[in-house]
């Protein structure tokens, strides 16, 4: 059954004025959602918050929590850490939010994290996935992996496949910085041997692509911060002429960069999370709202259980900070879209695993199991 239309107003109303719409003559549950609606990163958000706004969705069509409606107040936090700061002082100090569903870079989350903790508001988010997140506050989840295990995911691939000379661009953001510093430290030193960064915005890399043409290396390893970066990045690769084979994290994983750099990432390989939700039910319920995402489904998965999770525990326990933080804390074996999951001391999530991803036939496609060695 669908949400009836003025609740279905409601949250479009949300995401394209960037403000709160306002329940006429009943009292409404608020969840606060911050994530980049405009800009390069605009795909994260859109699909993010389609995905918070499925499961409200579907809430509200069955009746809410306890009979309240939900309202999602959606700030558009632009991937940067000022905009995702100034919105999260917003939701906690005029709106008056139950929780706040974001950020989404992990920019924003970072940013936006010390506001919600010194509101006693939890903030969880669907894909922050620099390892800082982990120590970004008691009241802080996030139902994403921590790069930190993403990079242990990807050293161990580069032994299994004999790659000795990994060549990398890092774009100068939270999140490509961090994913940077946790893969050197998991590599053998000595193992980067081509290693610069380059400022957001960046859209010429031809001048360092001429000094890695001096460079020997086996792979290289685009670490932008969204798919428009990437693409860029790719397309001059490959038009300078190198043939080695790509690899990168989760940013590549989309139809976006794959629409934007064409034969560029022909084979270009990545490790991800698994492309949860695809094939199922929630994949069929989503395009029908929404249409198909702009980034990818397990993106809106787990925006979509972030949300349905949160909502459980307020309806659990009530809207009080410290007892939605508590609820979390103590779930044992959440089972989403994306799995059953749970968190630890530090609100990270875990049972989430990783897989090998190659761009085959223009669509990305899973090829391998990722087994992670932690000792």
């Amino acid at each position: 059954m669908r949400v009836p239309s003025s609740f279905f107003a409601l949250s479009t109303c949300a995401a394209m004025a960037l403000t709160a719409c306002q329940l006429s003559g009943e009292e409404a549950v608020k969840i606060g959602y911050i994530g980049p609606l405009t800009g390069d990163a605009a795909a994260y958000g859109i699909d993010t918050l389609n995905g918070v706004k499925l499961a409200v969705d579907q809430l509200n069509a069955k009746g809410g929590i306890n009979g309240k409606m939900v309202q999602v107040v959606a700030e558009d936090g632009k991937c940067t850490g000022s905009d995702a700061a100034s919105a999260a002082q917003k939701l906690v100090s005029i709106d008056k939010v139950s929780v706040i569903i974001g950020g989404q870079c992990s920019g924003e989350t970072l940013a936006a994290a010390p506001i919600a903790e010194a509101g006693g508001v939890v903030m969880i988010s669907p894909i922050s996935s620099s390892p800082d997140v982990s120590q970004a506050g008691d009241y802080i989840f996030r139902d994403y992996p921590s790069d930190a295990l993403k990079s242990v995911a990807m050293a161990g691939y580069f032994v299994s496949e004999g790659i000795e000379k990994v060549a990398v661009i890092s774009e100068n953001t939270d999140f490509a910085q961090a994913f940077r510093a946790a893969l050197i430290k998991e590599l053998p030193e000595g193992a980067i041997v081509f290693d610069e960064v380059v400022e957001p915005g960046t859209k010429d890399y031809r001048t360092l692509l001429s000094r890695l043409s001096d460079t020997e290396f086996d792979i290289f390893f685009p670490n932008a911060q969204t798919p428009a970066t990437m693409a860029a990045m790719m397309q001059q690769f490959r038009e300078q002429g190198f043939t080695q084979p790509a690899i990168a994290h989760d940013v590549a994983d989309s139809a976006e960069l794959i629409t934007l750099a064409g034969e560029a990432v022909a084979g270009m390989r990545a490790i991800n999370i698994p492309a949860s939700g695809e094939g199922t039910s929630f994949e069929s319920d989503f395009i029908a709202a929404f249409g198909t995402p702009q980034q990818q489904i397990s993106f809106t998965a787990h925006a979509y259980d972030a949300a349905n999770l949160i909502m459980q525990a307020i309806a659990a326990v009530g809207e009080d900070g410290s007892a939605i933080r508590d609820y979390l804390n103590a779930v044992e074996a959440y089972k989403g879209v994306v799995g059953a999951f749970s968190f630890d001391d530090n609100g990270d999530v875990i049972g989430i695993p990783y897989v090998l991803r190659e761009v085959q036939n223009e669509k990305w496609t899973t090829i391998a199991d990722i087994q992670l060695d932690l000792n």
